[in-house]
């Protein structure tokens, strides 16, 4: 019987490759991500992972890992960091914004601005729309 690779209490698996491997880090993502956590990660306390004591104090793995091994920190510290989790997933494709040209993770695939500039051109759309209907066109 065929077993299957199912998520424990704290969530679903980690991601892996197709292949079965971790997904790694290099040391400018390592950093950037040990940042991310000791700023966001609620289960981190002065160095050490309070999910995994279990009476005596553990070294938070994440922090000290090249790879994304730790549930937690992928679906709720990462995605806090949309450029560094495309960065280190590889499978999100950046687009560029079509009005300012930055870069940015995509939410689907017909997304063209970044999130800023998405509320203004709403807005202006918005804007021009309600104008339309309150002067209509007579002939």
């Amino acid at each position: 019987m065929k077993e299957v690779e199912r998520g424990s209490r704290y969530g679903p698996p980690v991601e892996r490759k197709p292949d079965g491997a971790l997904y790694e880090m290099t040391p400018e993502q390592q950093r950037e991500a040990a940042k991310l956590i000791r700023q966001n990660c609620c289960n981190y306390e002065k160095g050490n992972c309070i999910m995994l004591e279990d009476g005596d104090e553990r070294v938070c793995p994440q922090r000290i890992s090249y790879s994304v091994d730790c549930r937690w920190f992928r679906n709720a510290v990462l995605p806090l960091s949309p450029q560094l989790e495309a960065d280190i997933l590889k499978g999100i494709l950046l687009k560029r914004c079509v009005k300012c040209g930055a870069r940015f993770v995509p939410r689907s695939n017909r997304s063209m601005y970044c999130p800023a500039c998405a509320a203004a051109e709403r807005r202006e759309k918005d804007k021009e729309r309600k104008w339309n209907k309150r002067h209509p066109v007579r002939i």
